[in-house]
């Protein structure tokens, strides 16, 4: 069994439910979340208020899958991923989970 965590901006989280979907995926949590980007360090001095950050509406799903369902769910982002017209892609991150009860 492996933890699944899959990040990506918001806009994006009808297209990973329909993956999971997809997949046969039947329970997930999901949470809105918000993504920060730290600017350089000359946009920083540059930068009127120079402790601010960039941030950004995403999503975080949590996903306990076995092992055949995260090979399928691994090709179907890879398609998705290749489908969006953005530099901001759906990352998938698999963790494998040693005991559980």
């Amino acid at each position: 069994m492996k933890l699944i965590l899959i990040t990506a901006i918001s806009d994006y989280q009808k297209a990973i439910q329909d993956v999971l979907k997809k997949i046969g995926v039947k329970h997930y949590s999901f949470h809105e979340v918000h993504g920060y980007t730290q600017p350089a360090k000359e946009g920083l001095e540059s930068n009127w208020f120079g402790s601010e950050s960039a941030t950004t509406d995403s999503v975080l799903f949590h996903i306990f899958l076995e092992d055949a369902q995260c090979d399928a769910l691994t090709e179907a982002v890879q398609t998705l991923n290749a489908t969006l017209d953005s530099v901001s892609k759906v990352h998938v991150i698999s963790l494998k989970i040693e005991n559980h009860v």
